[in-house]
C-alpha cells in the first residue's frame, strides 16, 4: 500500500489499493476552463457567433462546426415561431407604459430572422378571441427566449467554457494510461 502525505510534518495517510494519484490531477484539469486550441475557429471573436445566432437561430452553432446541433435549433425554434403565428398569437408592441408587454416584445424579438420576417409580412396581429391565442403568443415568446439560451450556449462553446466532444475525446486520450 502506498502512502500520501506531507513528509515534512511527518503525517502520512495510506492510500487504498489501485488509487492513481493522477486521478486527482485529472479531476482538477476537468474543472478548469477549457482554452481554445491554436488555429481553431474558437479563437475568433465569440461575439460574432452570438450575433450570427441572434440573426438566425442555430447559425452560431453551425459556424462553430456543430451543424447537427445548429440545424436542430433552427428547425425547433422556427417551428415554435411558425406554430405561434399559426395559432393566431400576437407579436407584442414595444410600449414603455406596459412593462410586461415590453418584456414580451423583447422576448419575441429574440427569434431573430423569424421575428423580422413576420413583422415585414404583417403577421402576428393576433386574435384575442381565437381559442388558441394564448398558446400562440406563448409559443412566440418561448421561441425567442429559447434562441437567447442557444446564443448563450454558442458563447460558451466559442470561449471554451463548454467542453466539446473533441475536447472530451482528447482529454480522455491524454489522461488514459499507456498500455
Amino acid at each position: 500500500m502506498r502512502a500520501r502525505g506531507d513528509y515534512r510534518s511527518g503525517s502520512v495517510q495510506a492510500l487504498p489499493p489501485g488509487y492513481d494519484s493522477g486521478m486527482a490531477e485529472a479531476g482538477a484539469r476537468a474543472g478548469a476552463r477549457q482554452q481554445p486550441r491554436a488555429g481553431s475557429r474558437e479563437e475568433s471573436n465569440p461575439l460574432l457567433y452570438c450575433a450570427l445566432g441572434l440573426v438566425v437561430p442555430g447559425l452560431g452553432h453551425i459556424a462553430l462546426g456543430r451543424r447537427g446541433t445548429g440545424g436542430v435549433f433552427l428547425v425547433s425554434i422556427g417551428l415554435l415561431f411558425v406554430f405561434g403565428i399559426g395559432m393566431e398569437g400576437e407579436l407584442f408592441p414595444f410600449e414603455a407604459a406596459a412593462p410586461l408587454t415590453l418584456l414580451a416584445g423583447v422576448a419575441e424579438m429574440g427569434a431573430g430572422a423569424f421575428y423580422v420576417a413576420a413583422r415585414m409580412l404583417g403577421l402576428g396581429a393576433g386574435n384575442p378571441e381565437a381559442p388558441t391565442y394564448e398558446y400562440g403568443y406563448a409559443f412566440l415568446i418561448v421561441a425567442g427566449l429559447l434562441n437567447m439560451l442557444v446564443v448563450l450556449d454558442a458563447w460558451d462553446i466559442a470561449t471554451g467554457a463548454k467542453e466539446t466532444a473533441e475536447d472530451a475525446a482528447a482529454a480522455g486520450e491524454a489522461s488514459s494510461p499507456a498500455r
